[in-house]
């Protein structure tokens, strides 16, 4: 393993007792745990701070560079907690927008952040009118990306986003037999918290989605804003694939597998009636454990 702190190598002067890197599909923050054996005060020595920059590199895996959230000190220990985004990108803003694309409002806050933008499958939508109303950039534009269904994933520099649908239907990256798991697991089909149809209404404007062979009540969303039936129909078919795609789900660990990240498929087998695709939502790597943690989600069709 190899902890690069703020551009410097300092894996032979550290003890590491925890290294977790939580990958997630997208919505959230990648992040990364750290404790070090700390008898001597070695770390308070360094002097570290907020929006420091760390990354992980494990045989071939990379963690990425984060940024520094949360510093923690403990008799013997010390923790480092940190971000796939800077301390800046969670500053709350206000800003309106009119006759603007999806590209220009999703560039403009890459920007910002001195971040490249990549995209995979996502359609430049054209908005009469787009409000962030007190939110921080990256929280503001996963909410758009929910709306149209994508996802957004900050990670290492960079702001991807990618259409949930492609990613799902990709080819399994691995297939994983129940005698490879490590200890308990669980897989899930469940009914509280899912909805049988979504109804977006503005104004006049007014569209209920209702896919088949589902039931639930009604999710309910007035307070959006919309300029047409169309975006009304596609916000609401995205609402609702966003609230109920965890309707079937699992959790299990396996063997280190570096090699699998949020995002990808993996196919479970030998299990029983939870046997099947799933796509990784998030991926959980302990380094030092040796082990990753998967919790996974069938993917949905009709949405």
């Amino acid at each position: 393993m190899q902890i690069i702190y703020e551009g410097r190598d300092i894996t032979g002067a550290v003890e590491v007792k925890k290294a977790d890197i939580t990958d997630n599909a997208g919505g959230v923050a990648d992040s990364l745990e750290l404790w070090f054996d700390d008898t001597k005060g070695f770390w308070s020595q360094w002097k570290p701070e907020k929006n420091h920059k760390v990354r992980i590199k494990e045989a071939g895996f990379d963690s990425g560079l984060m940024y520094i959230d949360e510093l923690e000190q403990k008799r013997g220990f010390f923790l480092v907690r940190a971000l796939s985004i800077p301390q800046e990108a969670k500053t709350d803003r206000i800003k309106a927008w009119e006759a603007v694309r999806f590209m220009e409002i999703a560039t403009e806050i890459a920007n910002r952040y001195g971040f490249n933008l990549q995209v995979y499958g996502v359609q430049n939508h054209l908005y009469e009118r787009v409000d962030q109303c007190e939110q921080a950039d990256f929280a503001f534009l996963a909410w758009r990306c929910t709306l149209e269904g994508y996802s957004l994933k900050v990670t290492d520099g960079k702001a991807v986003i990618y259409d949930e649908r492609y990613m799902e239907f990709q080819p399994a990256a691995k297939t994983i037999n129940a005698d490879q798991f490590d200890g308990d697991y669980t897989f899930r089909i469940k009914s509280t918290g899912i909805f049988g149809s979504c109804r977006v209404s503005y104004g006049d404007i007014v569209y209920e989605f209702r896919p088949e062979r589902v039931s639930g009540p009604i999710l309910k969303y007035t307070g959006i804003y919309v300029s047409s039936q169309g975006e009304a129909e596609r916000f609401a078919k995205n609402l609702l694939r966003s609230r109920n795609k965890f309707e079937c789900s699992g959790y299990v660990t396996i063997e280190l597998a570096t090699d699998l990240a949020a995002g990808n498929t993996v196919q479970i087998r030998g299990v029983g009636l939870a046997d099947g695709k799933y796509y990784c939502e998030q991926v959980i790597h302990k380094l030092v454990d040796k082990k990753t943690l998967l919790r996974l989600r069938k993917p949905l069709e009709g949405y």
